[in-house]
């Protein structure tokens, strides 16, 4: 695998360098390191008490078309601390065309998640994926203006084979403001299908999750750096054919974020029916979820900042906590 990246890194940089002397187009070089330390003393069901450390470094060159197009090649290379045998220790190319203008941002190929996906609500899809699966790889599109931000994307999770089912997503994300008010909207549908083996008696299933939240910013009329609150009602579907009928799961769900200075507070209220969610956060198979986020921000500056999170998750069954610490360090610059 390695030996495969580094061909593909080595074949990339010969093509772009290539291309640039023929017709003068631009190179550059983008960074991203992202380091993590996330503790999860989780006792409810349905969870996972776990702790993740580890690092992604993830380089890339681009080779700039014109002033629109780019083409865009490196790696994500994660790994564990204290890697051993069990651990893991996981390349993964980066390699995507992308068309961007000041409404338009088309992406295609292995694209990082978190340039894009960052803001999506857990329910929707759970933090880990930032740290298992640093790739969408698939299609996004978003168009944007000074209103309205919408976005599309397709994830291939998974490719059909004699062992292994198809699994893909497709989701939609957006926020619609209007001065101080705004309409969110993010749905995930889940499909997940069968092998090519057609001796096996998979069944496929049908998975999706839509959140309409309705909030204000009002972080202009405080003193707060940040005050953002929303509500709104979450509605959820699972269906696995041959097995039962389409169900749907209801509830409300509501968050508050407040920022000052280096500190931060955030809580999700969810009250509802209990959901089906293969992809989303685990603590909302339950029909009553609150979590409340402590942070502090010891440093910022520029495309470095580490922050610090306690969070504590009140469900029925028991109340658990987790402690974070992330430090992500993003930097350019153009080659020639």
């Amino acid at each position: 695998m390695k030996e495969y990246i580094l061909v593909l890194a080595i074949a990339l940089l010969c093509c772009g360098v290539t291309s640039i002397s023929k017709a003068q187009q631009q190179m550059g070089l983008e960074v991203d390191f992202f380091g993590y330390v996330d503790n999860r003393e989780y006792k409810s069901s349905y969870t996972e008490d776990k702790t993740f450390l580890g690092t992604i470094l993830s380089p890339k060159l681009y080779f700039a078309l014109d002033s629109n197009h780019r083409i865009y090649g490196g790696l994500h290379y994660n790994q564990d601390f204290g890697i051993h045998q069990e651990n893991k220790e996981r390349i993964s190319p980066i390699a995507y065309y992308n068309f961007r203008n000041k409404n338009i941002d088309f992406a295609l190929g292995h694209m990082p998640r978190h340039e894009r996906l960052a803001d999506v609500p857990r329910m929707v899809l759970a933090d880990t994926f930032m740290y298992d699966r640093p790739n969408i790889e698939g299609m996004y599109f978003a168009f944007q203006n000074r209103y309205i931000k919408q976005a599309i994307y397709i994830d291939w999770l998974s490719k059909q084979s004699y062992h292994q089912r198809e699994r893909f997503v497709v989701g939609l994300s957006g926020k619609y403001t209007f001065g101080s008010f705004y309409v969110a909207d993010d749905a995930l549908l889940y499909h997940n299908a069968k092998t090519s083996n057609e001796e096996l008696e998979d069944n496929i299933q049908d998975n999706g999750i839509v959140l309409l939240r309705i909030g204000a910013d009002l972080s202009r009329k405080t003193f707060l750096d940040s005050l953002t609150v929303d509500a709104g009602m979450a509605i959820g579907f699972d269906r696995v054919r041959n097995e039962y009928d389409l169900r749907v799961a209801r509830g409300f769900i509501s968050n508050i974020y407040i920022g000052y200075k280096q500190f931060f507070l955030g809580n999700t209220l969810y009250l509802g029916d209990a959901q089906n969610l293969p992809n989303g956060d685990s603590f909302y198979h339950r029909d009553t979820y609150d979590r409340l986020d402590l942070g502090w921000t010891p440093f910022r500056k520029g495309n470095l900042e580490g922050r610090f999170t306690a969070s504590f998750h009140f469900a029925p069954d028991q109340v658990s906590n987790q402690q974070a610490f992330t430090l992500r360090y993003r930097f350019g610059k153009t080659l020639f």
